[in-house]
């Protein structure tokens, strides 16, 4: 095998190593959407540190501004052990149609089989419930 045929082969095989890592990187869960009252609402469970958890929420609309929602007030964090918390941050993105927020909570239980994001009241919807199970 010459050089050139052997970088283009490590190539190959380093492409599905930086696409598996960045994956892993993106989320401790898929994104889970949930559409419904003309706006539709992704959820990614980001990271755990040692002191907190981190999601992203995509809002996404047609109509209407979704700037009148407070994700920091309307959502909470809560596992299977009974712990609900409310998160400690919010950083915005976007306006209008389209938004995206990282909220962040203290770290959940250690314990838990699983673990929810719940989203209320937007949109008419009085609860979105997106579950992640620990492995």
């Amino acid at each position: 095998m010459n050089a050139f045929s052997f970088s283009l082969v490590v190539l190959y095989f380093a492409s599905f190593v930086s696409v598996g890592a960045s994956l892993a990187a993106e989320g401790l869960g898929l994104p889970q959407t949930q559409s419904a009252g003309g706006v539709t609402v992704k959820a990614t469970y980001l990271e755990q540190t040692h002191h907190e958890s981190r999601f992203s929420v995509i809002l996404d609309t047609h109509s209407g501004n979704l700037d009148m929602y407070d994700l920091k007030a309307l959502s909470l964090m809560r596992d299977d052990t009974g712990l609900a918390m409310q998160p400690t941050g919010a950083e915005n993105k976007g306006s209008g149609h389209h938004r995206e927020i990282i909220l962040t909570f203290p770290r959940p239980s250690l314990e838990r089989k699983w673990l929810e994001l719940v989203i209320k009241d937007i949109a008419g919807v009085k609860a979105r419930i997106f579950r992640w199970n620990r492995e």
